[in-house]
């Protein structure tokens, strides 16, 4: 049975429902991948019935680091953090459409160089990998090869971008007035103060 934890309206903008569900289920998600998140999932759903499963990572690695500009320094390029499952898709940050499916999220500092200045107001995102290409959740992997496996969800040269916002009240989706809606939850995590809060755009690209 699925537990409401949330519901919050974004003054006028939409509504937004976060709840508890169960544990990751998904076929495609290898046994590695359903150990490595927690047993309960979070179901965002917004306006127009569209819905997002999250399951979080058990643990994520953190590791205290000064990078200018970036939300969330202390988590490490590639580093996994748990897994979506998209039963309409969505649109990416870079208004690229994710077709309907189950994904890996990986965290991945955007490159500050010509091709990515001004692209988000933050550094900080999420590539979605389809599962079947991203079975282990402890492989690490080079910039080059994230990016060719999240392009797979796209199937273009850009990977999948799913940008990272500052936190909020875990647990709880919050829209502003311009239509971009942020999920925040609290991860376990390995450093000192044992949780990292993210804060996951579910709704907003770049230049909207």
């Amino acid at each position: 049975m699925c537990v409401a934890t949330a519901v919050l309206v974004a003054a006028a903008v939409l509504t937004a429902k976060v709840e508890r569900i169960g544990a990751l289920s998904a076929p495609a998600a290898s046994d590695a991948l359903k150990q490595a998140v927690e047993e309960k999932g979070y179901r965002v759903t917004l306006d127009h019935d569209w819905t997002a499963e999250f399951w979080l990572a058990k643990q994520i690695k953190t590791a205290a680091k000064d990078v200018a500009g970036a939300l969330y320094p202390e988590l490490a390029n590639a580093e996994f953090v748990g897994v979506v499952n998209l039963p309409k898709g969505m649109t990416d940050f870079r208004g690229q459409a994710i077709p309907a499916g189950v994904y890996t999220l990986r965290y991945q500092l955007l490159p500050q160089d010509g091709n990515h200045l001004g692209v988000a107001p933050n550094p900080d995102f999420l590539l979605a990998i389809p599962v079947a290409s991203d079975p282990d959740p402890e492989q690490g992997y080079l910039y080059k090869k994230l990016v060719a496996l999240s392009a797979k969800t796209t199937g273009a040269s850009h990977p999948a971008v799913i940008a990272l916002d500052t936190a909020g009240e875990p647990g709880s989706a919050v829209g502003d007035k311009q239509g971009t809606v942020v999920f925040t939850v609290a991860v376990p995590s390995s450093g000192a103060i044992g949780t990292e809060k993210l804060g996951i755009v579910v709704k907003g690209a770049a230049g909207q």
